[in-house]
């Protein structure tokens, strides 16, 4: 019965940390039945309560800092992260954080809804002729949830961009794909559904993004 009775207490615990978001810093990009999408900045000296993501989280840090992460047992553990790099942390991880550096740390964050792929492919645009998106395109990150693809304005969408600047043509989505692009200081967000056929991304006058299709 105390073993019960500790476990059950245990288990109260765990499901009463609150969510990461929404917090102080951290902006709703995009809500929907797939993702919600989170502009997110990390002040110095302003650690966020003891959180736990009830999600699979992928996204794109797009400003550099640094910050302090404390774990449920109090232990701490610095983070340097650089600009540009991809995100990607499973459901359930329980910590606090703190930005620690003078120019905070900045990222777009993706919540993925679900607890595993939808398998949602659309290959209307594929059958009926046009080319998908990711082409011979190296990906930043590929697993079960996700795969991310750079994309600069202008280069062939089914090329890799750091390989080809030739004229965009038209092309399809087969995958839900959340497009992820920033100003400088701002992160900016569009969702296109699968199956979406275009020439170029709609990323307002940024000349780069980044990718995110949802398995």
């Amino acid at each position: 019965m105390i073993a019960f009775v500790a476990l059950s207490a245990v288990v109260v615990a765990a499901q009463s940390y609150p969510p990461p978001f929404p917090r102080s810093g951290a902006t709703k990009l995009l809500d929907n039945d797939r993702v919600q999408v989170w502009d997110v900045s990390w002040p110095k000296g302003q650690p966020t309560p003891l959180h736990r993501h009830p999600y699979a989280m992928t996204g794109l840090y797009y400003a550099p800092g640094d910050r302090v992460i404390t774990a449920v047992d109090g232990s701490k553990r610095p983070v340097t992260t650089k600009a540009g790099n991809i995100v990607w942390q499973l459901k359930g991880i329980t910590h606090i954080e703190e930005g620690t550096s003078e120019s905070p740390l900045r990222a777009v964050m993706i919540e993925l809804k679900g607890d595993g792929p939808t398998g949602t492919i659309n290959k209307v645009g594929t059958a009926a002729g046009l080319r998908a998106f990711t082409g011979n395109a190296m990906p930043l990150l590929d697993n079960e949830r996700v795969t991310v693809w750079d994309y600069t304005s202008g280069s062939d969408p089914g090329q890799s961009s750091r390989r080809s600047l030739t004229p965009p043509t038209r092309h399809s989505h087969p995958m839900d794909t959340v497009v992820v692009w920033t100003d400088g200081s701002t992160g900016h967000t569009a969702f296109m559904p699968a199956g979406t056929a275009h020439t170029d991304e709609s990323i307002g006058g940024a000349t780069k993004a980044t990718m995110f299709e949802l398995k």
